[in-house]
């Protein structure tokens, strides 16, 4: 809706001005559904009917689909138009004293749509229909001219009158390098994509048994069969991780235990998904991928809750009493935490940049899935436990030990070591504070990234020729390139756009504005591995082969798409400066190792006619340059006279000079021109000619004249690790830049910095809400102070990770972070809790603070297991990996310190002194 709004502003703000643009130019032309996502593609080709023919029957099976309720349109794309054309030979013309333009005068009149008038009868009217309008193209052929002598002749007799296609071509859909008419369908908002493209592909397959033969219809893009596979991923990673969970359980609490905590996740899930429906938030990949990470966090507090009521049966407790002791002393901590945890990923759903857009849904999903998880907690598992759990001890009581079920050698072990810790709590301080600054240095040592690279297995090619090539030319070029896709085993199928680009069919994906000399390719490869076999054989052939196109060989990006990985935008008014500002940046850039194809966007110059006319003759033969430029357009280029309508089609007539005379330059100082007295003189006697070069197309940013740096990087290369290496060379150039002119980093690194703006400003909050929280919890400075300080322990890990497994630190990872600092918060503020509770008992500093470490190690360690093994399926997903892998790793190192360096951090801070 805001965008809807944003370009209802946009459109009316253009059409205040329109009035000031000069007479004749075309436009200003908007394209405000260039946003919009084709769901599904159909390519219909044929060799046995001609593209018109085929083209009725694409409007058949697009009048089909859109009775499907939940497709919102359909729409043809790569449709060749067809034209009548008027071929005239101007030296015939000259020979019979015609003007062309009088012809095409007489042409538009013939085919005027207007009221013939009406007679009233006595009851009844009736209309006049006139014959004057073309009813088919023999009649267009047969229209008689008046000759200047009295006598009539027909347009047949000179000229050449017939029916063709866009000539020279502009833009053709090409499917396994046969010429191809798209049919491009998108969902209507609040449907379900699963059941449209069943739907759709139910209606199709009627479709096709009622088409003739020779008629081929391919699937040629197919959303739903990707989000059918994430799904399906999605499935099969919640039942591992539901297995996970259940086994972790079952081995450390036993099977009764584990069936408890597990319950906990359907009913979990059941709320979410309800809650999803009520807040319109759709299954996509990270609404999906928010559930996967969120099973292994919405078992932590069921599982806490679980293992205190296990070890207060085991205690003697009764299951009344347990229940309802741990509902009591771990709700409100378990509370903070979950709120810490869910907080952590509040950044990207209050930040006022685009990963709002494609983020937002995570915090809202997570949020409401650990919210929910607590309720569950702390209400229903007390309760399931209590009609599940046995007891050990049916006599009930508590005269137990306390400690007893804490007296097994592995108990002794690990209270020994916390002591010791306690005891040395200055030398393990230092130790931690010398393991963060280690954290410190190695972070530096991280590649950065902004999105990870998809999993898809599309490989797009952009193919840019240069400026002014034919279309034939380009056809010729582009089907080299096809040759090569045809005989790849790796290749399923491949499609074409020459003069163009491609519909949006995935939010992802980068598409050009339309381009004459541009062309995009798009492969798609049977697997991952085929698809990167496939990019490096692109690439050797481009180089050897192709060397004077350019050419990029990539695959879908994750997240925002740019169109090339380094970019760097210089703006002023003077294009000659630019142009030398433009050599110096890519000098500077083209030194960095690892850039290639070092570029701007300017496009060459187009080498133009000048037409320098001779004024003065021009007014002494009765002309004027406007009709001059008329007559040029109708001889050369052709020019459309009026249209013939032919049921649904409007069909424009162009009247333009014969072949021979058209394509030869030679041909143009004699080009002959009425002058209106009957008589005609060649254009040589009005003008004289001259070659000159201009440019084709200029670029603007904010009302200046721009160009922009392209650069290529190869795979795992990070464009914000470059941009950094490269910043003092740039900065110097910055420094010595004219007044006026400036030079900013464009796509990734532009939007990085924006984000990177705006989730600094986010930071404040998230700030002030873990606090409020933490102070209503603790209600001490002291220990909020001491919490805080716990939360970078988790980054060792990551980092280590990170290193280790040479994997770039990413906007997603830094989620995983965030969700990490909550989650040891929590295991902190619990551990602070059960201290506070033994001082309240009556225990001693030192006692209060080793045993309840160990009391609570037991589920920290639990707790930190399941959610590290739950994220195990994730680990080699493409987006979820780096931050699944970096919460792992985060965890694991965290629970360990929590457990060794948060005891002699309490130490050193309160002074607790070993028990005499």
């Amino acid at each position: 809706a805001l965008m809807r709004e944003r370009f209802y502003d946009i459109r009316k703000k253009v059409g205040d001005i329109t009035h000031l643009l000069p007479e004749g130019v075309r436009g200003p032309l908007y394209n405000d559904e260039f946003g919009h996502i084709y769901s599904m593609m159909y390519g219909f080709n044929s060799h046995d009917f001609e593209p018109a023919e085929l083209k009725n029957f694409v409007e058949q099976a697009r009048n089909a689909v859109t009775r499907i309720e939940s497709v919102e349109k359909a729409i043809l794309y790569g449709v060749q138009p067809e034209k009548i054309y008027i071929e005239i030979d101007d030296k015939r013309l000259a020979q019979l004293n015609l003007d062309p333009i009088r012809i095409a005068t007489l042409l538009r009149s013939h085919n005027v749509m207007q009221n013939n008038g009406r007679i009233e009868g006595a009851e009844r009217y009736f209309d006049l229909r006139l014959n004057d309008r073309f009813a088919s193209v023999e009649e267009i052929a047969r229209m008689p001219i008046a000759m200047p002598d009295g006598s009539v002749i027909r347009l047949e007799d000179i000229a050449r009158v017939y029916r063709g296609y866009e000539d020279p071509a502009r833009f053709k859909m090409r499917v396994n390098g046969e010429p191809a008419i798209g049919l491009a369908i998108t969902m209507r908002k609040g449907s379900q994509l699963l059941d449209m493209a069943e739907e759709v592909k139910t209606v199709m397959a009627r479709f096709q048994q009622q088409l003739p033969a020779g008629i081929e219809v391919a699937l040629v893009a197919d959303q739903p069969a990707s989000v059918q596979q994430s799904i399906d991923k999605f499935l099969v990673k919640l039942s591992v991780a539901i297995v996970i969970v259940l086994l972790v359980s079952y081995f450390s609490l036993g099977l009764r235990t584990g069936i408890v905590v597990a319950l906990a996740i359907p009913l979990v899930l059941g709320v979410v998904f309800v809650a999803m429906f009520i807040g319109d938030i759709d299954i996509t990949r990270i609404s999906l991928g928010a559930l996967v990470i969120s099973l292994g966090l919405l078992v932590d507090d069921a599982m806490i809750v679980v293992e205190l009521m296990h070890v207060k049966l085991e205690q003697g407790w009764d299951r009344l009493k347990a229940a309802t002791y741990a509902y009591s002393s771990t709700s409100a901590p378990m509370l903070s935490g979950t709120l810490i945890a869910a907080a952590g990923f509040m950044p990207v759903f209050i930040v006022d940049a685009s990963p709002r857009e494609i983020l937002g849904d995570l915090f809202v999903v997570l949020a409401i899935a650990l919210i929910t998880s607590w309720v569950v907690a702390v209400l229903f598992t007390p309760f399931l436990a209590h009609k599940l759990l046995a007891t050990p001890n049916p006599e009930g009581g508590d005269s137990g030990s306390k400690q007893d079920i804490y007296q097994t050698p592995l108990y002794k072990k690990f209270r020994s070591l916390v002591s010791w810790c306690m005891t040395h709590h200055w030398k393990v301080a230092l130790l931690g504070l010398f393991l963060f600054g280690c954290t410190v240095v190695g972070l530096k040592q991280v590649t950065i990234e902004f999105f990870p690279d998809n999993d898809r297995p599309e490989v797009l090619v952009d193919v840019w020729f240069t400026e002014g090539t034919t279309y034939t030319e380009m056809e010729n070029k582009i089907g080299l390139i096809e040759a090569v896709l045809a005989d790849d085993q790796d290749v399923e199928h491949y499609l074409t756009y020459v003069g163009g680009d491609t519909l949006r069919v995935q939010n992802d994906m980068f598409v050009e504005q339309p381009n004459a000399n541009y062309t995009k390719v798009i492969a798609i490869a049977s697997d991952l591995k085929a698809r990167e076999r496939l990019k490096l054989r692109l690439a050797d052939y481009f180089a050897h082969n192709l060397p004077s196109l350019r050419t990029r060989v990539y695959n879908l990006p994750y997240g925002m798409p740019f169109a090339y990985p380094v970019q760097y935008r210089i703006t002023g008014e003077d294009p000659a400066v630019i142009e030398t500002i433009s050599q110096q940046l890519q000098a500077i850039i083209a030194s960095h190792p690892a850039t290639t194809d070092v570029h701007d966007n300017r496009r060459e110059q187009l080498m133009t006619i000048g037409v320098e006319l001779d004024l003065e003759r021009v007014a002494a033969v009765g002309l004027d340059p406007e009709r001059l430029s008329l007559a040029l357009s109708a001889m050369l280029d052709g020019l459309p006279v009026t249209h013939y309508r032919e049921d649904n089609d409007l069909i424009a007539v162009v009247m333009r000079n014969s072949g021979a005379n058209r394509y030869n330059l030679d041909q143009l100082q004699s080009l002959q021109l009425a002058i209106g007295n009957g008589n005609t003189v060649p254009l040589s006697q009005l003008a004289r000619f001259e070659y000159r070069f201009e440019e084709g197309v200029i670029r603007r940013y904010n009302g200046y004249r721009a160009a922009t740096v392209l650069a290529l990087l190869p795979s795992g290369v990070q464009t914000l690790e470059v941009d950094a290496e490269l910043k003092p060379q740039l900065d110097a150039l910055r420094a010595s830049l004219p007044l006026g002119y400036q030079i900013d980093g464009g796509g990734q690194v532009e939007v990085s910095a924006i984000v990177d703006s705006q989730l600094g400003k986010t930071l404040p909050f998230l700030l002030f809400t873990i606090l409020t929280i933490l102070m209503f919890q603790l209600n001490s400075m002291s220990k909020m102070v001491l919490v805080l300080a716990t939360v970078p322990l988790g980054l060792l890990g990551v980092v280590t990770a990170l290193l280790l497994l040479d994997l770039p630190f990413g906007l997603v990872a830094r989620l995983g972070v965030l969700a990490l600092a909550g989650i040891i918060i929590r295991n902190s503020v619990i551990l602070i809790d059960q201290i506070d509770q033994d001082l309240e008992a009556g225990a001693s500093p030192w006692e209060a603070v080793l045993e309840s470490t160990v009391r609570r190690a037991r589920p920290i360690v639990l707790t930190a297991l399941a959610a590290i093994l739950a994220m195990i399926p994730l680990a080699n997903d493409y987006f979820w990996g780096p931050m699944a892998i970096a919460m792992m790793s985060g965890l694991l190192v965290a629970t360990v310190l929590t457990l060794l360096l948060f005891p002699a951090l309490y130490c050193a801070w309160y002074r607790v002194k070993p028990a005499s």
